[in-house]
């Protein structure tokens, strides 16, 4: 009866030890059900003896504790790699910025360089339009010496047509003289 007991407690543990490596493989992954089927291949046969039966549970706490301890390691290794990567994107976040800061200089830049060339356009526009401007000028100021040459010249034959009508008349008076000397 004894014997009995004790193999009623060993199915126990097996049925306790399946649950837990069932419950170890759904967490873990591939890695439980490599650890898992370890355990069950150290698991003892049901006709064992009663210290493989005893050797079980210590085989699964070093078991479990294996997987602790490599649970762990992964765990650092996720976080050292997430670290990483949150570190890899700040990096990419700054150097975007500072991308955008430099195309934001060069974009202001280019509209000043657009405004200058709008300028000197306007400025070449205006020069030419400045050039028209001062031949009408040139020419107005050329029809006006014109001009004053035409009053001048105008009002020197007025006075020769004027000396010329006084020189007439002193002639005719002469004539007019002459013949009466000698009449």
């Amino acid at each position: 009866m004894a014997r009995r007991k004790d193999l009623s407690e060993y199915l126990l543990e097996k049925k306790v030890d399946a649950e837990v490596s069932q419950e170890l493989n759904n967490r873990l992954g591939s890695t439980g059900t490599y650890y898992a089927s370890m355990v069950g291949a150290g698991q003892p046969a049901q006709g064992g003896t009663q210290t493989q039966m005893t050797q079980a549970p210590q085989q699964f706490q070093q078991l479990l504790n294996q997987l602790k301890s490599q649970a762990q390691t992964q765990q650092q290794q996720t976080d050292t790699q997430v670290s990483q990567a949150i570190q890899q994107a700040i990096n990419a976040l700054t150097q975007a910025q500072q991308s955008i800061q430099a195309n934001q200089v060069f974009y202001q830049m280019n509209q000043l360089l657009d405004q200058s060339a709008k300028q000197l356009q306007q400025l070449n526009q205006q020069n030419p339009m400045q050039q028209f401007m001062q031949q009408i000028q040139n020419t107005q100021n050329q029809i006006q010496n014109t001009q004053n040459q035409v009053q001048n010249t105008q009002q020197q034959a007025q006075q020769a047509g004027q000396q010329a009508q006084q020189q007439a008349q002193i002639a005719q008076r002469a004539q007019e003289a002459t013949s009466r000397y000698f009449q």
